[in-house]
């Protein structure tokens, strides 16, 4: 009899937790505190996570703004690191606007080399995985610093052209 009620209190528990929200539909307006989203490759490995705070959907404009969003690429060799103060995504979720102080860290585990960009907007292509401002950038990898004046990057292959007033640093080894 014990087990029996042990049984049924451990169910009726159970059923009155809050399920997971699954597809949403971007025409709401809604808003939602503490989240965090994972996207998958083809082959079920983690290729990107978003979690912030707060997002906030307007049906109207099409658009999500993310409070303090913390994002992460993975890639084979590395993972990208991305903070800004806020962010708009559009709905297709293929552009994400970072503005404020906006942060790119590249970690390769592998070799421990790293690079920090600094700037204050950046429009993020998610599928390409490329990078672009018109901002002031300054990038920094340990030793050396190099500053300028609008960038664009490739995320994937790891290029970046700096576009004006480009002035560096060099440590000498």
């Amino acid at each position: 009899m014990l087990s029996a009620v042990t049984f049924w209190a451990s169910r009726s528990q159970r059923e009155d937790s809050p399920k997971p929200v699954a597809g949403l539909d971007p025409r709401l307006d809604y808003v939602l505190h503490d989240f965090e989203l994972q996207f998958f490759d083809e082959n079920g490995q983690p290729s990107l996570n978003m979690r912030a705070p707060i997002l906030r959907n307007d049906p109207k404009l099409k658009m999500g703004t993310i409070e303090h969003p913390v994002v992460r690429v993975n890639q084979e060799d590395a993972v990208w690191d991305l903070t800004a103060d806020e962010a708009a995504v559009t709905a297709d979720k293929e552009h994400v606007q970072l503005i404020g102080q906006v942060n790119l860290m590249r970690n390769e585990p592998a070799t421990g080399n790293w690079v920090k960009l600094d700037t204050r907007e950046v429009h993020v292509e998610v599928t390409p995985q490329t990078a672009v401002t018109d901002q002031p950038v300054s990038m920094f990898d340990g030793r050396n610093r190099v500053d300028a004046i609008g960038l664009e990057l490739d995320m994937k292959s790891k290029n970046f052209i700096l576009k004006q007033n480009v002035k560096a640093t060099y440590a000498v080894n």
